[in-house]
């Protein structure tokens, strides 16, 4: 390339621009590795400093909800429904606020500050719980899926499944996000709204990365707690299976659709492709 030919420099902005989109683009499982990368490739720490870095990673485990262990043993969510601020989050489940480090995605202790909610809508949001837990210990493997359901004094409640298997040295690896909300503060009919999620990184010979999200709405119906918990549970059960479901009928379809619209899937001869090499060398045989 000559000097005439030579790009511009990116300035420091782009340069923080690009560094998080590949940061905030990082299957699960492999940020760390990313962000090693990003900060050899930017190789300027005036630019990409650890304060920025830190930043992105805060932004980056809200949105992915990524999860590990409290100081009780117990997996807990980091998601943006149990911000308190850049450090600290809310457990739903007990009502403590954890302070949480970004960069080693790990719970360091706990906080004096406290949840506590009116006792309307905790008995909602227990009930919810259990009915969530009894949901995601049938169709999620042990220990693979961490739930948090979260709750306000206005009767917003906000239900967060998390999901991954990070298999790195079978070159692949992946997770589930769910969220659903409604309104439990007045008995009848409401809506739930849902968020589905799912990131997919495969790269044994090759790099494939499967990004993919949907959003949904059902009716429940808010009564007593175990009664609006059953009806929750079930609506979160149809809508996930239903995703689920077209995500399978997709895989099945994708050889005579998506692959189709993008090349010619038989040669012009309307004829599979004979990949025995025999047959070949016999019709030239034939034709001399």
């Amino acid at each position: 390339m000559s000097e005439e030919e030579q790009y511009e420099e990116a300035s420091p902005q782009q340069k923080i621009n690009i560094a998080t989109y590949f940061i905030m683009c990082s299957p699960p499982g492999e940020v760390h590795d990313v962000v090693k990368d990003v900060i050899a490739l930017v190789n300027d720490p005036a630019v990409l400093t650890e304060e920025r870095i830190y930043q992105i990673l805060a932004e980056y485990n809200q949105q992915q909800m990524i999860c590990a262990t409290a100081p009780n043993g117990q997996e807990v969510m980091v998601s943006a429904h149990g911000h308190v601020d850049l450090n600290s989050y809310l457990d739903p489940a007990t009502g403590k606020v954890l302070k949480f480090d970004h960069r080693k995605q790990v719970w360091t202790g706990e906080t004096d500050q406290r949840q506590v909610l009116a006792p309307e809508v905790d008995a909602q949001r227990t009930a919810i719980q259990a009915a969530v837990q009894t949901y995601a210990g049938q169709y999620y493997r042990e220990g693979k899926c961490v739930f948090a359901v979260y709750g306000t004094d206005d009767g917003k409640i906000t239900v967060c499944l998390s999901a991954r298997n990070v298999r790195l040295s079978a070159y692949w690896t992946g997770n589930v996000r769910s969220t659903f909300q409604l309104d439990v503060s007045k008995p009848g009919q409401t809506e739930i709204t849902s968020s589905l999620k799912i990131n997919v990184h495969y790269f044994e010979d090759g790099n494939v990365q499967l990004h993919t999200d949907t959003s949904r709405t059902a009716k429940v119906n808010v009564a007593d707690p175990a009664a609006t918990a059953k009806a929750v549970a079930a609506a979160v059960e149809k809508i996930e299976s239903d995703f689920h479901s077209n995500l399978e009928e997709l895989y099945v379809n994708m050889r005579s659709t998506t692959f189709k619209a993008m090349r010619r899937f038989l040669p012009i001869s309307g004829v599979p492709m004979n990949w025995n090499i025999g047959a070949h060398s016999l019709a030239s045989e034939v034709n001399q």
